[in-house]
């Protein structure tokens, strides 16, 4: 198997987002190889778009420009976090909001951690409580919240 990279003109041209992409995934298949393979595992596809996320139907993991603009090292992180929501839903145990967020944030901050991100990195990880997915703040995880993201 292997993962497919997608740029989208109406989002990250191809010819910035297949480098810089590419080069996250490299990191993590010398710095954190176990994690990288769950990114192989489920055949995912990376793409340009909207809004970041896991897009359970088109087996995609969706950066937006604002996730894209960050340091490799975040990049990549957040490659394994949206993997690990992958891994919850085909094993039946995810929960859309802070459950699912936290368990994909623990992953992300040791990811962070392996591949010697900056202090200031690992500081904001260590800082989030999971509730990020809950936008507008109601206690309820929903399509407004996914719809409202900026990053």
């Amino acid at each position: 198997m292997s993962i497919v990279i997608e740029g989208n003109s109406s989002y990250i041209p191809e010819t910035t987002f297949r480098p810089k992409i590419q080069r996250c995934l490299d990191m993590l298949r010398e710095n954190a190889s176990t994690y990288y393979t769950w990114l192989d595992r489920y055949n995912l596809t990376v793409r340009a778009a909207a809004r970041s996320g896991a897009n359970f139907r088109d087996r995609a993991i969706d950066i937006a420009s604002a996730t894209f603009n960050a340091s490799d090292t975040w990049l990549a992180s957040v490659l394994v976090h949206e993997a690990i929501h992958f891994w919850q839903y085909r094993s039946h145990h995810y929960e859309a909001g802070t459950v699912a967020e936290t368990e994909a944030n623990q992953y992300q901050l040791g990811v962070l951690r392996m591949l010697g991100a900056p202090q200031g990195e690992i500081s904001y990880m260590l800082s989030q409580d999971g509730g990020h997915a809950d936008r507008n703040g109601d206690g309820v995880y929903d399509w407004r919240d996914y719809q409202s993201r900026d990053y």
